[in-house]
């Protein structure tokens, strides 16, 4: 009931992602990049090997951090 819960607000949010870009254009490069992000992490809950879950698990929170950084970075250099 879990897995069918997630899924039933990934979709509900890919709607109001989809109303978003199309209402705003000035969004659609965010809105796309969100609706993969939200796609993918939907998608955890699904897999049923827990090997593959666990090194998945892995590389997001490794992309999280990195992506952080690069932020942090960008920030002190001023380009943001």
């Amino acid at each position: 009931m879990i897995r069918e819960s997630i899924l039933i607000a990934g979709i509900i949010y890919l709607v109001v992602i989809a109303v978003q870009m199309f209402t705003v254009p000035a969004t659609l490069l965010q809105g796309a990049i969100f609706g993969i992000v939200l796609l993918a992490g939907t998608g955890f809950y699904f897999v049923r090997h827990h090997e593959l879950l666990e090194h998945l698990e892995v590389v997001a929170l490794w992309a999280a951090i990195l992506l952080f950084v690069l932020y942090a970075l960008l920030r002190l250099g001023g380009v943001i």
